[in-house]
């Protein structure tokens, strides 16, 4: 008996392999752990996935929304149908089961997250695995120390499963929505929803929806109407140079605002809606006035000016304060700095840090959290990191400074753990430069420019924070004020340098900017004169909200949370990290735009005709993002019911039911609403002009015998109407239709090896004697051979051929 561990791809496998001294063989890697032999084996990513619609639910049809209903239950699985050049899904599947047939024990080393641990524990079920597992969590790496020390504290099987359970429950959610697409889609094509959707051809022509789609294409639309629906204004902004300790301080014109004051609607003020976000427990912002009347603007400057002398001190605030570098990157942080530097789309910079993710050199790339667990800060985990950085020009002197502040040798700044390190629970951690040193020369310029990103935050977290000094005054002119009250009130913050610490690490353009923008502090003390030498006035236009990019898109569904009113959904939405995973994010934009639901017009991206009539017709529960944070804490806390998988599979199936019940009941509503608007025209036009193919003839007298009805004459001739009778009548012909004789006994000598009893339906129906065999096939090969639930290779290959034959 061996050790089967499932890694789940081949370069992972590698890496685990080497790292671990093991053989790497064609189908599997070889070596010893913990005294035993091991195999390590790998998938091809998801192996096995849910059935398609039509093969739970054979009369289901893009071209009769009734035929939809009700959406099944059921989520039985099969082997992918992806192409490749390599190993098909059957047989990486074919290897695995083999060698989980002899498994005295499972590790999963898949990536460490819902994902990952999804596709492993599929596998494990449908080869009805039963033994002990446990999970190698490679979230440190997959450098030679990380793996070896990720398999000398293995976590236990059932403390993961739960992880597995959350995957179930969003695939099995986001595969009902199948429906939806599929009836919006007909809708569409039909010319029941508007000219913009349906249109065109292939994946233009799908309406698709989905539980994290829909919601960003929600915040892309939101955000286009409002740039296209802004009105700009011009107004003024008022400052005033007050003389201070030989000194004259710039300060900007502030008044206080009260609900009381913008009833009274002041002659020469505007009132904008203020975009700040109000914090937990905080009162919704009051608008913003702008200053529009240019003659009560001179006349409030000429009244200042009057009575500059009598100008006073009101508030002098000061405090010492620390800035904190930049924390490591989290992947929408990382996939934001790639956009900086070089424009790169956010799928792409992805696929860069998974690289080298892959070849050992970052830790794991798809985390939502940009902390640093407490036991990295210790020497033998920080150091290593260290000293190969300090190998690379760019960073010697950085990563040397950072090594000699941490091992208490530096002069000037004491050993002090950086805030970026926590004790609070995370499965994943911020993005960092493993042990395994970086030959650059030999990487390509973005993984050179990703791993610059990596290493330089990196070094930047272990280096001092920056000491600063700060300041806020507050100047009064006893003259009344453009809102009507009896004093005017300016205010201005400086802030000076003490040490300047992490920010001298990687000087850039925009820090040096940043720094020259700091201010020394000034003698100052509440009451004392400050006489007003001068009022300027300078004209600004308001500007609409920036159009959204790739970088602030990926941003924006992470941060979601941030525009929400609701203080008890803010919160959810905080603590869930928005909408979508940062797996997922990059995918979801690229869906969007692949659609035509949105475009890139250089850097920014625009809602299409298309995508703004979707978003329209849709309820606001599937376009909301309140709705989407609801299901990701709900899958949240699924992941959390460690070691209760009785418990997590009932949460699971209250999730799914949940949203398949309101599926069915707003399809049911558009059924009734849009059935009678498509048009016969459209109804032509998507299902195809012309003549049938001959396959498409020969289907359909097919159907014709097996369910008893005549073929009518055009549907000899006429694509539409051969189309319209083979949705009509397949689903009656599919029960009408009797087994094949190969297929009976194949039925018969199943039921004599198990001792059963073949009830006449399954003698009689082609559909109940699939079913059967399916079942008993999955059922025997699962218990001898491990094979894939459902049908052997060859009996699949038999089956195809008897399901040909038969029509």
């Amino acid at each position: 008996m061996t050790i089967t561990i499932i890694a789940e791809k081949r370069d992972q496998a590698q890496q685990i392999a080497t790292a671990m001294g093991w053989r790497m063989q064609k189908d599997l890697a070889t070596g010893t752990l913990e005294g035993q032999p091991v195999a390590l084996v790998w998938a091809s990513g998801h192996l096995l996935e849910i059935r398609e619609p039509q093969e739970l639910k054979p009369d289901a049809s893009w071209n009769n929304p009734a035929t939809l209903l009700p959406i099944p239950r059921q989520f039985d699985l099969r082997l992918t149908r992806r192409s490749s050049r390599g190993k098909t899904p059957a047989q990486y599947y074919k290897v695995i089961r083999d060698q989980l047939r002899q498994a005295s024990e499972v590790i999963v080393s898949t990536d460490p997250d819902r994902e990952g641990t999804a596709i492993a524990w599929h596998l494990l079920e449908a080869c009805r695995y039963c033994g002990p597992v446990r999970h190698a969590w490679l979230v440190d790496g997959l450098d030679r120390q990380a793996v070896r020390n990720t398999f000398a504290r293995l976590k236990g099987g059932d403390e993961m499963k739960s992880w597995f359970r959350a995957s179930e429950a969003r695939a099995r959610a986001d595969w009902s929505y199948q429906f939806a697409v599929r009836a919006l889609t007909f809708y569409a094509r039909g010319g029941a929803m508007g000219p913009n959707l349906g249109q065109g051809g292939g994946r233009e022509s799908v309406v698709s929806v989905g539980r994290v789609q829909t919601p960003t294409l929600a915040l892309v639309v939101e955000r286009c109407r409002e740039i296209r629906n802004f009105v700009p204004k011009d107004h003024f902004l008022i400052n005033g140079h007050f003389a201070v300790s030989a000194q004259l301080i710039e300060a900007r014109y502030h008044p206080p605002v009260t609900a009381e004051i913008m009833d009274v609607a002041p002659v020469g003020v505007t009132w904008e809606p203020s975009r700040r976000i109000a914090k937990d427990g905080d009162p919704e912002p009051l608008d913003t006035p702008l200053f529009t009347g240019e003659h009560e603007v001179q006349a409030f400057k000429q009244r200042l000016l009057q009575a500059g002398d009598q100008a006073t001190v009101i508030q002098n605030k000061e405090r010492n304060s620390q800035r904190n570098p930049p924390l490591p990157c989290d992947l929408a942080e990382f996939q934001a700095e790639m956009h900086n530097v070089c424009g790169m789309t956010a799928a792409a910079a992805q696929k860069v840090l998974e690289k080298l993710y892959n070849d050992g050199l970052v830790t794991y790339p798809r985390t939502e959290h940009a902390e640093l667990p407490d036991s990295l800060y210790a020497p033998d985990e920080r150091n290593p990191v260290l000293e190969h950085l300090t190998q690379l020009p760019e960073f010697s002197r950085q990563a040397q400074m950072a090594r000699d502040i941490h091992d208490g040798n530096h002069q000037r700044y004491p050993a002090r753990k950086p805030a970026c390190f926590t004790s609070k629970p995370m499965e994943h951690y911020g993005i960092i430069p493993t042990r395994k040193a970086a030959n650059l020369s030999s990487m390509s310029r973005e993984a050179q420019m990703a791993y610059r990103i990596v290493a330089r935050r990196y070094i930047q977290t272990l280096w001092p924070a920056a000491s600063l000094r700060e300041q806020k005054l507050a100047f009064q002119v006893p003259v009344t004020d453009m809102l009507g009250h009896a004093a005017s009130r300016f205010t201005a913050s400086r802030t000076e340098v003490v040490d300047p610490g992490w920010m001298q690490a990687f000087p850039r353009r925009d820090d040096e900017q940043a720094e020259a923008s700091y201010q020394a502090i000034v003698a100052a003390q509440q009451g004392m004169p400050a006489p007003l030498k001068q009022v300027d006035t300078v004209t600004r236009t308001t500007r609409p909200p920036a159009y959204y990019t790739d970088r602030t898109l990926i941003k924006a569904m992470k941060t979601v949370g941030r525009f929400v009113k609701d203080p008890q959904l803010r919160r959810i939405l905080r603590e869930s990290a928005g909408i979508g995973t940062p797996a997922t994010r990059s995918t979801i934009l690229e869906t969007l735009l692949a659609r035509k639901f949105i475009v890139r017009k250089g850097s920014r991206l625009e809602s299409t005709a298309s995508g703004e009539s979707l978003v329209e017709w849709l309820p606001v529960w599937m376009t909301s993002a309140e709705t989407t944070a609801v299901w990701e804490d709900y899958l949240t806390r699924v992941c959390e019911l460690r070691n209760d998988d009785n418990l997590a599979c009932e949460k699971r199936d209250r999730f799914v039911y949940r949203q398949i019940d309101r599926l069915e009941n707003w399809l049911q509503e558009l059924q009734g609403s849009l059935s009678d608007k498509v048009s016969v025209q459209s109804r032509t036009r998507f299902s195809g002009s012309g003549t049938p193919t001959p396959k498409m003839v020969a289907y359909a007298r097919s159907i014709s015998r097996q369910a008893g009805v005549p073929l009518p004459d055009n549907a000899l001739t006429d694509r539409r109407a051969c189309s319209t009778f083979i949705d009509t009548h397949q689903a009656q012909a599919s029960q009408n239709r009797a087994p094949t004789p190969k297929m009976l006994g194949l039925a018969r000598k199943l039921a004599q090896e198990r001792q059963l009893t073949l009830s006449d339906d399954i003698t009689s129906s082609f559909e109940a004697c699939r079913v059967f065999i399916d079942n008993q096939l999955g059922n025997r090969q699962q218990q001898t051979s491990g094979n894939k639930p459902g049908q052997t290779t060859r009996s699949r290959q038999a089956t195809k051929q008897q399901r040909k034959g038969a029509r």
